[in-house]
């Protein structure tokens, strides 16, 4: 499927996916952990995805990993890069909900 994707495609994913990630905050309970992961590289889909969610959600944190495997850049994001890692591409946050 990813290869029948085009940039014009990104734009209705990422809608998608806001609404989706908006969906499973109202079902996040206090304290609950959200992880937000996509099999893309693109920061639209990615960073921005994330960094939108925290704009509309304020109850809402970045949590760092405990350990930090060499995916885990400073950002606090997982960057799974098949060249560097020897993996499949993909991209992971984890987002706590406070309150």
């Amino acid at each position: 499927m990813r290869w029948r994707r085009s940039p014009q495609d990104v734009e209705t994913l990422t809608a998608l996916q806001d609404a989706l990630l908006d969906a499973a905050v109202g079902l996040l309970p206090p304290g609950g952990v959200l992880v937000y992961s996509t099999c893309s590289l693109l920061p639209e889909e990615n960073e921005a995805r994330v960094d939108a969610a925290l704009g509309r959600h304020p109850e809402l944190t970045l949590v760092p990993p405990v350990r930090i495997p060499p995916a885990v850049k400073q950002d606090g994001f997982l960057h799974a890069d098949p060249v560097a890692h020897g993996t499949d591409g993909a991209f992971g946050a984890r987002l706590r909900k406070e309150g």
